[in-house]
């Protein structure tokens, strides 16, 4: 055969292949998927909430954290009167994982007597080795 011809049909073959090719890519793709309208996606969760799990914090009780914290306080270097513990109370608001290390973070109002007025802070909680737990003041 002739060089011409086998570099012509060469050429008509790639010239197919690439339009094949370039018609290929460019088809509209078939719809699989479909969006879930709100209501499905509630009436989803509601029969099975397990499908959006809420994350559980483990918090001291009110009780535990008031204890936690007269220690923390008794412990502090700025406590000058070791004798004169004053009647501490720890009310809790809310509590969440801190991200700086273990334990929870929790809004307290503190009151150092029953008839001071309440301090509002934020004070971190975690669990000893032994399960008890401690208060961290910042």
């Amino acid at each position: 055969m002739n060089q011409n011809i086998l570099v012509a049909i060469a050429a008509t073959v790639g010239l197919v292949t690439g339009a094949g090719g370039t018609y290929l890519a460019t088809l509209e793709p078939k719809v699989e998927t479909q969006a879930i309208s709100k209501a499905e996606l509630v009436a989803a969760i509601s029969a099975d909430p397990s499908l959006c799990p809420i994350p559980k914090v483990e918090a001291p009780t009110e009780a535990e954290a008031t204890a936690a914290y007269r220690k923390a306080h008794a412990a502090s270097p700025l406590v000058w009167d070791r004798n004169d513990r004053p009647d501490i109370s720890v009310a809790l608001g809310q509590c969440d994982k801190t991200g700086s290390g273990p334990g929870v973070a929790c809004m307290t109002s503190i009151k150092m007597s029953p008839e001071a007025r309440p301090i509002d802070r934020i004070v971190g909680f975690s669990r000893s080795a032994s399960g008890e737990w401690i208060a961290t003041i910042n």
